[in-house]
């Protein structure tokens, strides 16, 4: 049952109302903000707008002045009105001015009329009449314009009509004198519409969201049309709405006026927002009193606490200290005493978890049924099965492995290898126990309750996938060595000696392997006298440089990798065959000696000690016995008596069964002195020749014993002896045994 929360719910519910009234404030803040920031935004917005107007309204007015320069200046019809003085013969010249006028103002649509004014018969002409200056309309505009200096801006509104019969316009004017440079000839005058010019205003303003008004320098109100607004240069909110931009055009000589039009949610929310500072500061008072009285009601239960530890503890322990400091240093106190007891506790339960599994798999004590239940109960492990089984994994090539990897991914892939194991054994129904006995191996007690599948039929193609598993997913292959299973917890030490027996034919049988303990004694020779011969016609043949102690080095490895022998025996017979090399390299020439002592027999000697299969063996003590067997020719070769004394070999060899062979009679067969001949036989095969003949005549002796029925007296004289006696005492000497009792016992 959980305890009930009433404090927790009581404290939750006294500060609840605050959170909402808190949320509720500070939302209206945050739409308050938002409308601040949005109302700015928008009067921004509508000062760019304003500017992008007038822009608009100067650019246009521009392009018409810039016009009239150019004409006045470029074309010829208009200068030469200019400087006519109005007879017929010009009146063509006339026409095709008025034209001209024509074209111009059709071209720019904000254009009304175009005239111009020649001062020196008084004339106005323009696209629609030829007038006199006292009998136009315009007379007055005209005359001010050609007295004053030059004229940079455009007039105010003002009305005009070319025609009496036409209706008054409100137009702008600019006026410019003829020609240039001096401008003393007359004027050019354009008159453009205000409310074509105010279409511009028209095409861009949302009449929904702002206005504007435009006066002009007489504060006559240009724009709306037809519309009379008091002109507000306070920013207050008007009947139109609120003022944000004024600007001034020197250039058309217009004050305009824009702003943005006001809502009764814009009032409203304006209005609220100058309330907020006195809602704010009520709100932070309300819940400064608030807290206090509930902060004060809620204390109680933890001033209770607090008595209640005072009762238990010194009263001084908390000096100095707030309570919640004093309560959290009490809790802390007491977790870490009971994090230390549960870590100690752990430590110390994988301490007698590898404690028992030693005693059990290296055999010091009796383990007894009792003893078993007893120890697994306290373990927290299943101590019940029906039957057990065991193997050792064992990491292949570990000194690569070590090199290979860092101390902390060697433990995670042992992690892996360990978690797999396990995976596998759960999947097949079994219970599993596995500790690492060493860097190398782990040590895998299998534990079985199932009465329809024995555990030997199970657990052998489980380690065979598990094997296989680590070696295609880890790249990392392991050897396992199986014991075999039992009934019994008293032959688990047994079982675990079977497994690393097993593992201990890992030289011949190979890397990534189950080897089945039952099944490798089945198989197993222990046998090393049919190795140990191959050696001892290798070396010296290898010595005397016959060609076939290639094939024997070859043959001594086939036949190793094809019985199963321990690591021991296997081992063994390496090391004899090194040891062998080593003896026979000393009588050697020193060249070949020193290539022997520095570089191939360190090397050797480093293989076996790091290899553990024949197979990481074979080619490099091939490879490094080839090596010195070349620099072996080479020296022999270059020895001037090589040849010499290699035909008086091969001529032994054929000769061995020859009882007359002797020192003597080589000397007489190759012209030599014989005193000579036995020096050269000294310094090439480091015997004397009486040596090398009875060690050749023993070796045909041996193999005639063991492979033929023939009796001692017979192979005494196919060996070369006249007298038997004479050839059972020399093979004894040799051999160690008699003739007879070498062919009786081997």
């Amino acid at each position: 049952m959980f305890m009930k929360k009433s404090w927790y719910n009581r404290l939750l519910l006294s500060y609840v109302p605050i959170l909402f009234i808190t949320i509720t404030i500070l939302t209206f803040i945050a739409v308050s903000l938002i409308n601040e920031i949005s109302v700015k935004e928008t009067e921004k917005a509508n000062q760019i707008f304003t500017k992008y107007v007038i822009d608009s309204m100067e650019t246009s007015l521009l392009g018409i002045e810039r016009m009239v320069l150019e004409e006045i200046s470029n074309n010829d019809k208009l200068k030469a009105f200019f400087e006519s003085s109005g007879s017929t013969e010009q009146r063509l010249d006339q026409y095709e001015v008025s034209r001209e006028l024509g074209k111009m103002v059709s071209d720019n649509s904000l254009i009304y009329s175009i005239y111009l004014y020649r001062n020196a018969d008084q004339t106005i002409l323009s696209r629609n009449l030829i007038e006199r200056l006292d009998r136009f309309g315009d007379k007055e505009f005209v005359e001010n314009a050609y007295k004053q200096p030059l004229s940079l801006h455009w007039s105010s509104v003002r009305n005009y009509r070319e025609l009496g019969t036409d209706p008054n316009q409100k137009v702008i004017s600019l006026s410019k004198k003829a020609l240039l440079p001096f401008g003393d000839q007359g004027v050019v005058v354009v008159n453009v519409r205000v409310d074509e010019l105010l279409r511009i205003v028209d095409q861009m303003i949302n009449n929904k969201i702002t206005f504007m008004n435009i006066w002009s320098g007489s504060n006559q109100q240009v724009y709306p049309i037809n519309a009379q607004t008091e002109k507000n240069q306070d920013g207050s909110i008007t009947a139109q709405g609120k003022m944000t931009t004024q600007i001034y055009s020197d250039y058309i000589g217009w004050n305009f006026v824009s702003g943005l039009k006001v809502s009764k949610i814009y009032g409203f929310v304006s209005l609220i927002s100058r309330m907020w500072l006195v809602i704010g500061i009520g709100t932070i008072l309300l819940s400064v009193l608030y807290m206090i009285y509930v902060t004060r009601r809620n204390y109680r239960p933890i001033e209770a606490i607090m008595q209640q530890i005072h009762a238990y503890r010194n009263p001084q322990d908390s000096k100095g200290n707030d309570e919640f400091v004093f309560i959290g240093k009490v809790l802390n106190n007491l977790i870490d005493q009971t994090e230390v007891y549960e870590k100690q506790y752990q430590e110390d339960q994988l301490v007698r978890r590898k404690q028992f599994f030693l005693e059990l798999i290296e055999g010091n004590r009796a383990i007894s049924p009792q003893d078993w239940q007893t120890n697994m109960d306290r373990l927290q492990m299943p101590s019940g099965f029906r039957e057990l089984a065991f193997a050792v994994v064992e990491i292949d090539k570990y000194s690569e492995f070590q090199k290979k990897y860092s101390p902390g991914d060697q433990n995670l892939l042992k992690f892996g290898i360990t978690n797999v194991l396990h995976e596998f054994a759960s999947m097949e129904g079994h219970g599993i126990w596995s500790e690492w006995i060493s860097g190398q191996r782990l040590a895998v007690l299998f534990i079985s309750n199932q009465a329809d599948l024995p555990i030997l039929d199970s657990c052998y193609p489980l380690l065979d996938k598990f094997r296989t598993w680590i070696m295609v997913n880890l790249k990392q292959s392991v050897a396992v060595g199986f014991g075999g299973a039992a009934s019994d917890v008293s032959h688990i030490h047994q079982l675990f000696k079977s497994s690393i027996t097993a593992l201990h034919y890992k030289m011949s049988a190979g890397m990534n392997q189950v080897l089945n303990f039952t099944a490798l004694q089945e198989m197993a020779s222990n046998d090393t006298h049919k190795y140990v011969q191959l050696v001892n016609n290798l070396v010296p043949d290898f010595r005397l440089m016959n060609p076939t102690w290639r094939e024997s080095l070859e043959r001594l490895f086939d036949e190793l990798e094809e019985e199963i022998l321990g690591d021991v025996e296997v081992r063994y017979v390496l090391q004899y065959m090194i040891r062998l090399f080593n003896q026979e390299m000393e009588e050697l020439p020193m060249e070949a000696s020193r290539i022997w002592s520095e570089q191939v027999h360190p090397s050797l000697m480093k293989l076996l000690e790091e290899s553990e299969t024949l197979e990481q063996i074979r080619p490099q003590a091939i490879y490094l016995l080839d090596l010195l067997y070349e620099h072996y020719a080479t020296i022999r070769e270059a020895n001037t008596h090589y040849s010499l004394i290699s035909k008086i070999r091969k001529y032994i060899e054929e000769n061995y069964a020859n009882p007359d062979l002797s020192l003597n009679h080589i000397s007489d067969m190759f012209g030599v002195n014989g005193k000579y001949a036995s020096q050269l036989f000294k310094e090439e095969f480091g015997m004397k020749f009486v040596d090398f003949l009875v060690n050749l005549r023993m070796e045909h002796a041996k193999t005639l014993l063991l492979q033929t029925d023939d009796s001692i007296n017979d192979i005494a004289v196919k060996v070369g002896y006249v007298h038997a006696i004479s050839f059972g005492r020399t093979f004894k000497k040799v051999v160690g045994v008699t003739p007879g009792d070498y062919r009786k016992y081997m």
